[in-house]
């Protein structure tokens, strides 16, 4: 495992994570396209928050089961609790300062958001297989 250091665009939230990246999940939910974001769980004892938590704003729909954090000065969208495990982080890839995307080898998962019941047992399947 790794420690990976995350921040939104401004810098005000800061956040590190101690894991290995080897499966990414992209989404097509409506939210998720949107954002453009690239997901990988972790526990929350893999996930620490270092500094900005006066900065994040809560958005929820829907259920309201998922916990989407933003940063409220430049909007960036570093973690979430997602739907689907709602006792973990979702780690939002994109945000890892030390972390390249070109240059590190991973497995994109592709998750059918828009068909989120019938997707989630096949994503929780694939994530803990071989772990994350």
């Amino acid at each position: 495992m790794k420690t990976y250091h995350g921040s939104c665009h401004c810098g005000r939230v800061k956040f590190t994570v101690n894991t290995s990246i080897k499966k990414v999940v992209s989404c097509n939910c409506s939210i998720c396209s949107k954002k453009g974001v690239l997901h990988h769980r972790v526990e929350p004892e893999q996930f620490a928050l270092i500094e900005g938590e006066e900065n994040l704003t809560l958005y929820q729909f829907d259920t309201k089961e998922a916990k989407h954090y933003f940063c409220n000065v430049c909007g960036i969208h570093p973690f979430s609790r997602p739907r689907a495990a709602p006792n973990m982080y979702s780690i939002n890839v994109r945000c890892l300062d030390d972390f390249d995307l070109e240059t590190e080898s991973y497995e994109v998962i592709k998750f059918d958001g828009r068909n989120w019941e019938e997707a989630v047992a096949k994503l929780n399947e694939q994530l803990s297989s071989n772990s994350q």
